[in-house]
């Protein structure tokens, strides 16, 4: 049901953003839960990318005392790629969207934190009411 979960917010989110060219939710071990791309991307080998830099974005944190790390934003030329962690209790999954350029990286950002958090309460209401055989 979790995996429902997010590929439905997944079909949501880029139905109704079409700026968004990837989206990917995955386990901080980099297990792919769910994906959109309009490419042909390696699904795992982004969920992959994705995992290490949320790792070096929480050692930075730990080392500054910063607190836990939110999200890390890589702007590229011609594309934004925002990642943030899922804040949910029962299971480590982060959340990575891509945008072009036709978006401001605070709104890319935004967005992403945002979908992030919605994940977030879907999958906790979830386990507040958990099906019955």
């Amino acid at each position: 049901m979790p995996r429902a979960i997010c590929e439905n917010s997944l079909t949501h989110l880029c139905a109704n953003h079409p700026e968004v060219s990837l989206a990917l939710i995955a386990t901080t071990d980099a297990h792919v839960v769910s994906h959109r791309s309009h490419a042909g991307l390696d699904a795992a080998r982004i969920a992959a990318m994705t995992s290490s830099i949320i790792a070096i974005c929480e050692s930075l944190s730990n080392e500054l005392d910063g607190g836990g790390c939110q999200s890390a934003s890589i702007s590229m030329g011609e594309y934004t790629f925002v990642i943030a962690h899922i804040p949910t209790p029962q299971q480590s999954l982060a959340l990575a969207i891509g945008v072009t350029h036709d978006i401001l990286l605070a709104r890319a950002r935004r967005l992403t934190l945002d979908f992030a958090v919605r994940i977030a309460r879907s999958l906790d209401a979830l386990d507040l009411h958990p099906s019955q055989p």
